[in-house]
Parts: structure tokens; sequence; C-alpha cells
């Protein structure tokens, strides 16, 4: 299950990956986050604008590949492949 959405007003993008609470958002820069359930499994994605997302993909070598799950994330750092 994917499903993305795009604020029109705010500019900001979302993409859920899996259903499920959320539980922590993590920063993973420029303006980027991700959300976890309480057992460390990656919800979905945020972005605050399309921008900070191609930003990312791009620090990340041109492909975005998110974690299944985060163990420890007080720690995680999202690793460009």
């Amino acid at each position: 299950m994917s499903r993305f959405e795009y604020d029109q007003e705010s500019g900001a993008m979302y993409v859920r990956v899996r259903d499920g609470e959320i539980e922590e958002t993590l920063e993973i820069g420029g303006g980027c986050y991700l959300d976890i359930d309480h057992d460390g499994y990656v919800v979905g994605l945020e972005c605050l604008s399309l921008q900070e997302y191609a930003d990312l993909v791009t620090r990340s070598g041109g492909v975005l590949e998110l974690p299944e799950r985060i163990e420890g994330p007080a720690t995680f750092e999202l690793n460009p492949i």
C-alpha cells in the first residue's frame, strides 16, 4: 500500500507506505521527515515542498530507498545509496 498526497496550498507532499498510527517523526534533513509507528516501522515520508523532496533524492544519488523498519530512531540517519 502506497499513497501519495500533495497539498497545493502549502506545497507539502506525503507518501504513506503502510497503515498504522504514527508514534514518532524523525527529521531526515532538508525539510523532510519520516513517520514511524511504535514498533519502528516506517509509516510515511513527508517533505515540506516538492523541491525539498527532489533535493533529498538528489542527495541520495538519484534513488531514494526508505527502510522498512528503524531500530534506534534516536541515532537514525538516512544513508544515500
